[in-house]
This record gives structure tokens, C-alpha cells and sequence, in this order.
């Protein structure tokens, strides 16, 4: 026997501390020369901040020479979300959404950034008249991901617009009546960035909607006018606008087709915002510019109309996945009396995912769930376990109705 007496271990995990938030990991897919610049079509390049594009040749010169908006859209990202991550992925000109994600250096490229959640897409060729006929072969392309566990919050389309404005508001394709919830359409537009070339006067913004959801948390809708957790330079504000103090960032709004915000009427804001796009505006005598919503191309009444739906659900689906895998072709005890799984099995399973899903509880991202496993199932190799979960989402408040009247007394 030796002399060792007390041996203490060091034990970890009792400050509570994590890892840094995976949520805010972007790609931008941008349709565009590579002119005087370092990129390969279709090989991904990581943005820590906008100087990491300018290195690799892309810049506010690079836009102004190429007439492409590549630069001002990973600017606008990091303006808005400054400890975001976007991966660059430089695409083929002359491309629609649908035949873009139908390539196999795209998804390759795709694939080789596996900790991305959301893709936005820029400066293909498709006009938002013409955009609902690319949102479901967007969507099957997620799904195929979804059907390798890669798990993609959102893709977001550039709807440029057409050369002459839709008219009237009623005319544009409804999204709602698509099957893709997984796509979403921005058709928003600053007028200071229309303006600066004939060549982005139908752009539609994707770098500041990008930003606008990597700033926020999973379960925060895209137009929220305030946000749980802001960048450092916007803290001590009640609000958190696209509008950028000091600059022409986001002074007004326009859509995609040049149509002032301001043209449009309460019932072809609602018009635009029922039929599923992404837009910006403004309240009137209040400051600043937001986007209205966060719609997908699927209907309202499906589980996953907004955005926020699909990253609530997607990131619980990360987690129980990362936390079962250990348990993959595991031994499972029975009860020697029924035959059932044993009760200590189940208990272990049930506080792992538990465990796992307690830290969206803690982040504020859900506000519960619950596990269900039957005892009483026969395991074999065709025959996979079963769990029964459930995500308690939170609302979102859209608009308020007061009732204020006058009195001589209380």
C-alpha cells in the first residue's frame, strides 16, 4: 500500500459553460464573375468579417467595376450580425435558383460546409414574376439534404424585379400556395443601393436579411422590432432597425420593382405579406426600417409557415441526433419479469434528452417539450427505437389592439 492518502479529481462542467452558438453559420451563393479575385466557382470561402472578402479581391471596387452587389451584401451581413460566420460561395452567372442547386458542384460545395443553417442566394437570373416556379425545386434540394441529416433552416431567393412594377399588388405569384417550407423570398430594396447603378435598380436585398436572422435567436421572428441579444454597438437601444444611424443605410425602403414603400396601402402591404414575401417598411411615426415578417412558401396553416419554425425544430433535431448516436447499436436491459425495456434504460435515455433540450429552455429559444418512450417495444435491426418528443413553441405577437377611450375619472 503506498502513501497517497486523498486523491482529488478534477472534475469539469460545473460553471455551466458552453460552446459559442452554432446558429449564426451562413452561406451566400453568389452568381458572379471572379474577375480580379482569388475564388473558385463553387469552392466555399469562410468570412470571419467583411476585410476577409476584400482579401480575397472583393470589394466596393469589385462591385462598382463588375456591376454586382457581392460585396455590399457580405458588408450588409456583418453590419448587422458582427460575430456571424458566411461562408462565400461563388456560383456561375446566367442561373436560376433551380438549376443552381440541381449542379453537383453546388451541392458539393454545400456539403462542405456542414455547420451552416441558412443559404441565401443572389444575382441569379429568375424575376419575382416568375420566382414561385423555382421555390419547390429549391425545397427539394433541402430535402435530399434533410434525407442525409444535413439540416437547413432557410434558403433565401433574391425576387428581382421585372422591369416594369407588378401592378396591382394583387398580381404577384402567391408562395403560400407552394409546398416549399424551407424557402423564403426577399423582394425588399434600398433605394440608396438601387441607385447607385442601373444595374442593381431590381435587386433585392439578401446580405442584411441574412444578418438580420444570424443576430437573432432561432425562435425571434424576422421582423421583430426589437431583439434579445444585441450586437455591442446597438446595446442601450429599445429597438434594432435596418437603419443605420449616420449613414444612408436603410433611410427608406422600396420593393424589388422600385415601388416605394410608402405607394403601398394597408391592403397591399397585407397582400404582399399573405402571398409569403420578405419585404421591408416603416411604421408610420416611428423611426427606422424593418422587414415585415419572416414567410415561407407553404401555406399558413402549416407548422411551418416562418422561418423561425424551422430553426426552433431543426436545432431540437441537431441535438437529440448528436445526444442518441452514442447509444446507436447499444445493449438495452429488460425487465427479466415482462420482457419490456428495462425502467433504468428508459429513465437514462429520458434524462439525456432532457439534458440535451434543457438548454433551449435556458437559452430562451422554446418554453418546453417533452419525451415519451414506450416500454413495451420489440427492438431489432428493422425495427428502430421509437420517442415520442414535443416542442412547445413560443407565440409571436404581430400587432396590437388597444382599446383607449376618455374619462373625467378613474
Amino acid at each position: 500500500m503506498s502513501f497517497k492518502g486523498v486523491n482529488i479529481n478534477k472534475r469539469k462542467g460545473g460553471l455551466g459553460r458552453r460552446n459559442a452558438s452554432e446558429d449564426n453559420i451562413f452561406i451566400l451563393a453568389a452568381c458572379m464573375p471572379l474577375t480580379g479575385t482569388t475564388l473558385t466557382v463553387y469552392e466555399a470561402k469562410k468570412l470571419l468579417q467583411a476585410s476577409d472578402a476584400e482579401a480575397l479581391g472583393v470589394n466596393a471596387a469589385f462591385d462598382a467595376n463588375e456591376s454586382v452587389l457581392v460585396y455590399n451584401e457580405i458588408f450588409e451581413f456583418f453590419t448587422y450580425c458582427p460575430d456571424g460566420v458566411l461562408h462565400l460561395i461563388p456560383c456561375a452567372e446566367d442561373l436560376a435558383p433551380s438549376a443552381l442547386v440541381a449542379l453537383d458542384a453546388f451541392k458539393t460545395a454545400v456539403r462542405s460546409v456542414p455547420d451552416a443553417k441558412v443559404i441565401g442566394v443572389m444575382n441569379t437570373v429568375t424575376e419575382v414574376i416568375a420566382i414561385d416556379d423555382e421555390v419547390e425545386p429549391v425545397q427539394a434540394f433541402v430535402d435530399a439534404l434533410k434525407a442525409e441529416f444535413r439540416y437547413i433552416d432557410a434558403v433565401i431567393l433574391e425576387g428581382k424585379g421585372e422591369a416594369a412594377a407588378i401592378t396591382p399588388i394583387a398580381n404577384y405569384p402567391d408562395l403560400r400556395a407552394k409546398n416549399a417550407p424551407n424557402v423564403s423570398v426577399s423582394i425588399a430594396q434600398d433605394p440608396a443601393i438601387a441607385s447607385m447603378d442601373a444595374a442593381y435598380t431590381k435587386y433585392a436585398s439578401i446580405g442584411s436579411v441574412l444578418g438580420m436572422l444570424a443576430v437573432r435567436q432561432v425562435n425571434e421572428n424576422l421582423g421583430s422590432v426589437d431583439i434579445l441579444n444585441k450586437p455591442d454597438a446597438f446595446k442601450g437601444r429599445e429597438d434594432f432597425p435596418l437603419t443605420i444611424d449616420g449613414t444612408s443605410i436603410w433611410e427608406a425602403s422600396q420593393l424589388s420593382d422600385g415601388n416605394p414603400f410608402e405607394t403601398l396601402s394597408d391592403a397591399d402591404q397585407k397582400s404582399l405579406t399573405d402571398s409569403g414575401y420578405i419585404y421591408a417598411g416603416s411604421f408610420n411615426g416611428y423611426g427606422g426600417v424593418f422587414f415585415n415578417n419572416a414567410p415561407t412558401c407553404v401555406e399558413k396553416a402549416d407548422d411551418f409557415a416562418y422561418i423561425e419554425n424551422n430553426r426552433v425544430w431543426n436545432k431540437a433535431s441537431r441535438l437529440i441526433r448528436t445526444t442518441l448516436i452514442p447509444k446507436v447499436r447499444g445493449i438495452v436491459k429488460k425487465n427479466p419479469t415482462t420482457g419490456f425495456i428495462k425502467s433504468s434504460t428508459i429513465s437514462d435515455w429520458n434524462s439525456r434528452l432532457n439534458k440535451a433540450l434543457e438548454t433551449m429552455i435556458t437559452d430562451n429559444e422554446i418554453s418546453g417539450f417533452d419525451f415519451y418512450i414506450n416500454p413495451s417495444q420489440v427492438l431489432a435491426e428493422d425495427s428502430p427505437l421509437k420517442v415520442k418528443g414535443q416542442l412547445v413553441v413560443d407565440g409571436i405577437v404581430f400587432e396590437f389592439d388597444v382599446d383607449l377611450g376618455l374619462t373625467d375619472k378613474l
